[in-house]
């Protein structure tokens, strides 16, 4: 029982003390990224082709801040990735402790597979039919922290979506979920995937909400295919 009970408090020392350093790390890349976010909104405006707006003084001052934060998150993320391999996954999974090297590549290009697709696909879709509302008499003037928000939020959410297929593989052959409760779950998952495209989707508008639930769907199936070929490779063959 001593024993035990020295173990978890052993594992909550090292999970803080990884968080600590963390949010360290987060901060620090979130001030190198300040450097470069005039360039790095450029980049994003040319989405919206038009100047934004600043409704106050300091807003131009604290929307490159969130934009930095945003990319601090970001780069952040491998690094997050590995210490959660190093912290838990190698634990469970101890046949798999050589992995992480390859696991880490396979997640950093499944997060930027998601990165590309909202920026090239989904956000000039969404901010087109946002901004397609323009008349004669009504005039669209775009906040600039909303902007970033907006653009911030869904390609960091699209990213670790895309890490469902991976993270899907890890429950599989650990024997947390198999295919038979995808088949009796799709029904909650398709609730599932609306409420949490309604959630991340920063606009409240239908448009934007099925443009982000069409990929979350579609990680939905491909976690099942992933589930269904660790499923058949557990098993042993017949004779």
């Amino acid at each position: 029982m001593q024993n035990r009970a020295a173990t978890i408090l052993d594992v909550l020392e090292k999970s803080r003390k990884g968080l600590a350093l963390y949010a360290v790390l987060v901060i620090c890349l979130s001030f190198a990224c300040f450097f470069f976010s005039e360039p790095i909104l450029r980049f994003l405006v040319r989405l919206l082709g038009r100047k934004l707006i600043a409704y106050s003084p300091a807003e131009g001052f604290l929307s490159l801040i969130s934009l930095s934060l945003y990319c601090g998150i970001t780069l952040s993320l491998p690094a997050g990735a590995w210490m959660i391999w190093r912290g838990a996954v190698s634990r469970w999974m101890p046949a798999s402790k050589g992995w992480g090297g390859p696991v880490i590549l396979i997640a950093t290009c499944l997060f930027l597979s998601g990165v590309l697709l909202g920026y090239y696909v989904l956000l000039p879709s969404g901010i087109g039919f946002l901004v397609s509302f323009e008349t004669e008499k009504v005039s669209a003037f775009i906040s600039a922290r909303k902007f970033i928000s907006f653009c911030g939020t869904m390609l960091l959410a699209l990213g670790l979506a895309f890490e469902a297929p991976l993270i899907s593989y890890f429950l599989a052959r650990a024997g947390w979920i198999t295919p038979g409760l995808f088949r009796k779950r799709w029904r909650h998952a398709l609730l599932f995937c609306t409420i949490l495209a309604a959630v991340i989707t920063p606009t409240p508008d239908l448009y934007n909400m099925t443009l982000m639930v069409l990929p979350l769907l579609g990680l939905y199936f491909v976690s099942f295919g992933v589930v269904v070929l660790v499923d058949k490779t557990r098993k042993p063959p017949e004779a």
